[in-house]
């Protein structure tokens, strides 16, 4: 739009210089401000149809996250993973895996949780916790949940519910 318009002044320009008569220049600036006038009525439609990609995320719009799972085990079990909303406590989204499936993504409203896996009978859970990041070793002993923020139409990676190893009562119950 700037570029045409850019290009629209030169031209007229030029003309200019070469009319030897004043009604020349006159006709030519007449012509620029009826060619600036267009582009300055299209301008509106053009902006939008920006691609869909430019867009900012709708306030609506769910978020995603994504984790990666494991287990404690030879074998890799069916999980239920669940986030919990930081204000209310209570589950905003679940997802149940198959057995050996290694990864989860959980579609959540736009707001802060904590997310935990549980064995499907309830009688163990892990947390996406500080010993997490601190790399689960026996000198991680903070097992405190991490809030994962999302935003609208925002995926939010890594974040796994990894930490198997927290006192038991740590991480909220099954819902």
């Amino acid at each position: 739009m700037r570029k045409n318009l850019i290009i629209a002044v030169a031209a007229a320009v030029a003309l200019a210089c070469v009319c030897p008569a004043t009604s020349g220049i006159t006709g030519t600036l007449e012509a620029m401000q009826g060619t600036i006038g267009v582009m300055l009525t299209e301008a509106p439609a053009m902006l939008t149809e920006l691609p869909q990609a430019m867009a900012t995320p709708e306030s609506g719009q769910p978020g995603t996250i994504r984790g990666h799972l494991i287990y404690p085990a030879e074998v890799l079990v069916a999980q239920r993973i669940v986030a919990f909303d930081i204000a209310t406590m209570t589950a905003a989204a679940d997802v149940t895996t198959a057995q050996g499936q290694s990864e989860y993504e959980l579609s959540v409203p736009a707001g802060d949780y904590y997310v935990v896996a549980y064995t499907l009978d309830g009688g163990l859970s892990a947390g996406y916790s500080k010993a997490v990041p601190c790399g689960l070793s026996v000198d991680c002993t903070d097992h405190s949940l991490i809030p994962v923020h999302v935003n609208a139409g925002e995926t939010v990676n890594d974040i796994d519910p990894q930490d198997w190893y927290a006192p038991a009562g740590t991480f909220p119950e099954m819902p």
